[in-house]
């Protein structure tokens, strides 16, 4: 919510939009779904006049008493969600002042208490006044007529609404406080005319039928159509970004558009169905059509639930590339991590006897928070620990990341694999760029419309041409904007540069071959360069509920995790798996990312379901290479171990007396939740910070500022992280 008032580009749009999409949402639910009728007629085969249905409906959405009893007017369900949503932006523009919301609720209600009021004087306006004033009753050509006119004058007003509020905000677009007020007072006036518009409106209903009819058909026909209109629009945004980037628009928007359109068609082809049937027998002298249409609208209504919830028509297999025989790696290909870690350090010792600091990094996850202060902690320490002689970076052995920060991660190695040379001054502006972007609206709109899209597109493709390796869906719109976002903060570097790294591969960075250092032949022999830290990205496997890792290492030679990167070259010698992959799978937060299926180890989860904090693999890490080197006490060089846990919430605060609270049946999702993230991540990174010992260190790098846990970081709250990272020591 927040959002809508950033002083962006084209950010005043999303206020019109919003009040269009909340419209649309309240019609939705009040306007009498006349299509339905047709659609019953149709199915039913029944030769009934379609005015009589009609008058049979207007009772239960107008609220009227049917059958002696007195029914809901759908008139306020309606603008709930709105009345809501104008409470919660109110109390965000506005926080510690709850009065604030509670006296715009208030007058809000009184609004709608002077709006019956009038009804009840009938004090009529004169626009709705005039759609029955000298109809003249059995003439269809007429009515017809005055309900198209009344509805395109209706229509035409409201455009005319949302382009001056849209004048208004860019007017206003430089000054924050201006552009709250007029969201606030827009939606404030919006709702209730919202409202008047629904409750004037139904007195059309009991003054002229015909009239009446033909105004609820025009309006649904009209409300239906430009939701799916906006509904292809938006899945063109989102598939080929044209004529914009989905992430234009609000998530908000994107919620109640989709929202909108499973509304009008639940009604068209459920709800109303069965109360058009209920009418039908209440009014036909034939016979009643129950037998079998009710429990085939139940039957389809039940169907679309478990496809929706159950059985997806997108099976989100993991996203991957085939590959010609000189380009595709191996997972035998991997070297152990004792013998890695055996040329690591021939390629930084210099002399004997040298003390060596190895850096072995952990990142908690935190969504975007956690990426921007993985980047920007490893920037600054590599500014503040680094020598002429020798770089921090360079000592990186290992980075280890769940979540957020394997994103930060990701960024961060493109860095060094790209040579982008580190400039502290542009690093706020580079992840503003990178993080304080919409990738929210994608995932809202691939979890409620385009995954299923693509899912059937891909089927179909797939019966008349080759099928693609994989269907596309939310992951894959995300992991594009997320190497948008990294192309858009460095301008330096071509296109064709940046999917270098992130589409190929996940073990490219690191295998170069004896001669030429790029590409090789099935014969070539491997060379794995040390310029890159090994990067271990956590991910969590949904069907067992262990710990999964993509390691650019032979895993099962230290880890008890499930090898991820083996599990996927077993079933796909053919094929690569992008780095922009691998990094999804660390970060598929539930709901907003899907979770992908890799052939042998299953569906993949957000890495801090298992462990939030990196920190268990770095553990296994540490451990083993201490015993490698404890067999190896004729070593002319010495190892210090140093393990940083880059954290951005607050680890070593004191955990207060649980104080009594009555049971409740949440009890065990509060157990399921708590147990990965109070439970697991706790114990993980207590545990390191215990087995590290001397002459070895470990230590923490917090975020010490509260910053919101989302994937939609606001500027400010990148500032604020930058100012918490320039005042430590």
């Amino acid at each position: 919510v927040v959002s809508l008032a950033e002083s962006s580009q084209h950010s005043y749009l999303n206020t019109p939009l919003l009040i269009a999409s909340f419209s649309l949402l309240a019609l939705s639910n009040w306007a009498i779904p006349v299509l339905a009728i047709d659609i019953w007629r149709a199915l039913t085969r029944r030769r009934v006049n379609s005015q009589s249905l009609y008058s049979g409906l207007i009772s239960l959405y107008n609220g009227d008493s049917v059958e002696g009893k007195r029914q809901f007017p759908i008139r306020y369900f309606a603008s709930l969600p709105w009345v809501i949503f104008l409470y919660v932006t109110v109390t965000s523009f506005f926080p510690g002042k709850t009065f604030v919301g509670i006296g715009v609720l208030v007058l809000l209600v009184a609004g709608i208490f002077l709006l019956d009021w009038q009804y009840r004087r009938k004090r009529v306006p004169r626009v709705f006044q005039q759609l029955w004033d000298n109809a003249a009753d059995g003439n269809t050509a007429a009515a017809r007529k005055k309900a198209l006119r009344y509805v395109a004058f209706m229509t035409l007003f409201f455009l005319l609404f949302l382009a001056l509020i849209g004048g208004i905000g860019y007017g206003l677009r430089s000054s924050r406080t201006g552009v709250i007020l007029l969201i606030v007072s827009a939606h404030f006036v919006s709702i209730l005319a919202n409202y008047a518009y629904m409750k004037f409106a139904e007195n059309v209903d009991v003054k002229n039928r015909e009239v009446s009819y033909f105004v609820s058909k025009y309006i649904h026909i009209c409300s239906l159509s430009c939701t799916l209109l906006l509904a292809i629009f938006l899945q063109f945004c989102n598939g080929s970004k044209w004529p914009v980037e989905i992430g234009f628009f609000s998530p908000i928007f994107i919620l109640i558009t989709a929202i909108s359109l499973f509304l009008f068609l639940t009604d068209v082809l459920i709800t109303a169905q069965l109360n058009i049937t209920w009418v039908y027998n209440g009014l036909s002298s034939g016979q009643p059509v129950w037998a079998w249409y009710n429990p085939m609208i139940r039957l389809f209504a039940l169907g679309f639930l478990f496809l929706f919830f159950f059985n997806s028509v997108n099976s989100h297999r993991i996203r991957k590339q085939i590959a010609p025989p000189d380009r595709v790696f191996t997972a035998d290909m991997r070297p152990s991590l004792t013998a890695y870690f055996d040329r690591w350090v021939q390629d930084r010792v210099t002399g004997e006897r040298d003390t060596l600091n190895v850096y072995l990094i952990s990142g908690q996850g935190g969504g975007s928070r956690a990426a921007v202060w993985f980047f920007m902690a490893m920037n600054y320490l590599d500014s503040l620990k680094s020598t002429p002689s020798s770089r921090f970076s360079e000592h990186v052995f290992s980075i280890s990341t769940v979540s957020g920060s394997t994103s930060g991660a990701a960024m961060y190695l493109a860095d060094r694999y790209l040579n982008v040379s580190p400039q502290p001054m542009s690093v706020v502006p580079r992840m503003k760029t990178l993080y304080a972007r919409n990738y929210l609206s994608s995932s809202f709109w691939g979890a409620l419309i385009g995954d299923g899209f693509e899912g059937i597109k891909y089927e179909a493709v797939g019966r008349l041409s080759d099928r693609r390796a994989f269907p596309k869906d939310r992951n894959y719109y995300f992991q594009q904007e997320e190497i948008q976002g990294y192309t858009e903060a460095t301008p330096s570097l071509h296109r064709k540069e940046i999917d270098g790294f992130f589409k190929t591969d996940y073990l490219k960075p690191y295998v170069l071959t004896a001669d030429t250092g790029q590409s090789r032949s099935a014969t070539d022999p491997i060379t794995f360069h040390t310029a890159l830290p090994l990067f271990f990205i956590n991910s969590a496997i949904v069907e067992t509920g262990q710990r999964g890792v993509f390691a650019p290492v032979d895993l099962a030679s230290f880890s008890l995790g499930t090898d991820l990167y083996a599990s996927f070259k077993r079933y796909n010698p053919h094929y690569n798996i992008p780095l922009i992959a691998c990094v999804n799978q660390s970060q598929a937060f539930p709901i907003i990312n899907a979770y992908n299926y890799l052939d042998g180890a299953g569906r993949l989860i957000d890495g801090g379901i298992y462990e939030n904090s990196g920190t268990a693999t770095t553990l296994e890490i540490y451990e083993t290479l201490r015993r490698h080197l404890a067999a190896k006490p004729d070593a002319p060089y010495r190892v210090r171990f140093v393990c940083i846990n880059l954290v951005n919430t607050n680890m070593d605060a004191v955990r207060d007396d649980v104080r009594f609270r009555p049971a409740s049946v949440l009890n065990t999702l509060t157990a399921a939740f708590q147990s990965p993230f109070g439970g697991h991540e706790q114990f993980s990174y207590r545990n390191i910070l215990r087995r590290v010992i001397a002459p070895d260190t470990a230590y923490s790098f917090p975020l010490d500022k509260p910053v919101p846990l989302t994937r939609m970081l606001q500027s400010a709250a990148i500032d604020t992280m930058y100012v918490s990272l320039r005042a430590m020591k």
